[in-house]
């Protein structure tokens, strides 16, 4: 900690990331939203945030039924029940479900799978040095996945299993 308050101008959202304890993200003139960096990464308010800092899977879905913390949310044949934002929500209303590729595990298909579990098949993959990031076919949708140290593990292929905690979901609200 240096003592001081400075402005940072940058368009390299991992240094905006590590070098902040407060951002302010523009978009066209405006402030889309500001908060700690931890904030903006995994509770953006709009899909254009969760999509200007980082990878990110933008889910369509539809609000099932609201209750005391939680929202149970549809996309595709899937239902899940998550952490409900702070966002006004209504029964019925179209949302966005955020999930950061680094939230998943992954595992072949058949494997145990606890929280929201998702069958698909690999479509492809690529190294990333720490990160093996794998696109999913879950049904009609490519999810990305990343899965960290791939030395660690044998690279995945074909049918794989994916399982995400529901607290790892965000609902967005536009």
């Amino acid at each position: 900690r240096l003592g001081m308050t400075f402005v940072y101008v940058t368009h390299d959202q991992e240094e905006a990331l590590s070098l902040s304890d407060w951002i302010a993200v523009m978009n066209a003139g405006r402030v889309e939203q500001a908060g700690a960096p931890w904030e903006i990464y995994y509770h953006p308010r709009t899909a254009f945030l969760a999509d200007f800092v980082g990878a990110v899977n933008l889910v369509p879905a539809r609000v099932d039924d609201l209750a005391d913390g939680t929202v149970t949310v549809r996309f595709g044949a899937h239902t899940a029940v998550v952490r409900r934002p702070e966002a006004p929500l209504r029964t019925g209303q179209d949302v966005h479900l955020c999930v950061r590729p680094e939230s998943f595990a992954i595992a072949l298909a058949g494997s145990a799978a606890g929280g929201l579990a998702l069958s698909g098949t690999i479509v492809r993959r690529a190294f990333l040095g720490d990160t093996m990031r794998y696109w999913v076919k879950v049904d009609d949708r490519e999810w990305i996945v990343d899965q960290p140290d791939p030395g660690g593990s044998a690279t995945l292929d074909g049918p794989v299993a994916l399982s995400l905690r529901p607290d790892r979901v965000h609902v967005i609200a536009e």
